[in-house]
């Protein structure tokens, strides 16, 4: 009996190994892109939340002061009158509200609390909106696109108790891919009775 010897191939193949670098490849550019996908919305969400915090702080900083404020004085547009320590509602919206503080003295004139608009950002004064006192109290991040401050009830013989609603619409990111756009609004009445 001959024995005939056989050869046994061990190994892959070209083809097979081709085969295997391509899927393994395809499925390393999948993993890849889903991992730059979850970096990037984790970077926008931070960003996004560090904004709304800031505009958070903002609003219920402006809230709590206007809670404890008297003699409201709404404006229509955001320059800084004269009389603005008299009481003046704005039933169809305002951009400039003005009051006398917590631990203001309804005597001084130049001690109002003082809240606008000026173009994208929201500002504010503690010495009644006098020259070069307004100070930005939002991120530049954050854009104001519309403002109002709807106040009612600011004469003490109408019978109803000072109110002011505030609304915003704007947007917030520090770049247009993870720009947001947000509305908000909120409502404040006086703590003092006035009736």
């Amino acid at each position: 009996m001959k024995n005939k010897s056989t050869i046994v191939n061990k190994g892959f193949s070209l083809v097979e190994m081709l085969v295997a670098v391509a899927l393994f490849t395809s499925v390393m550019l999948i993993g890849v892109g889903a991992l730059l996908s979850l970096i990037d919305a984790n970077r926008k969400a931070q960003a996004l939340n560090s904004v709304m915090n800031n505009l958070n702080f903002a609003l219920e900083g402006m809230s709590r002061n206007m809670r404890v404020g008297t003699t409201y004085h709404c404006s229509i547009n955001n320059n800084v009158p004269p009389n603005i320590d008299t009481t003046k509602d704005c039933k169809n919206g305002g951009k400039l509200i003005g009051f006398e503080a917590s631990s203001g003295d309804p005597d001084d004139p130049n001690d109002q609390f003082v809240y606008r608009v000026n173009g994208t950002q929201l500002e504010m004064s503690k010495t009644s909106g006098s020259a070069n006192s307004f100070i930005s109290i939002i991120a530049a991040e954050v854009t104001i696109e519309d403002f109002n401050f709807y106040v009612d009830g600011t004469s003490t013989s109408d019978g109803l108790q000072p109110r002011i609603v505030i609304t915003i619409k704007g947007s917030a990111g520090v770049n247009e891919k993870t720009r947001t756009e947000f509305n908000l609004q909120t409502m404040v009445s006086q703590r003092v009775l006035d009736l």
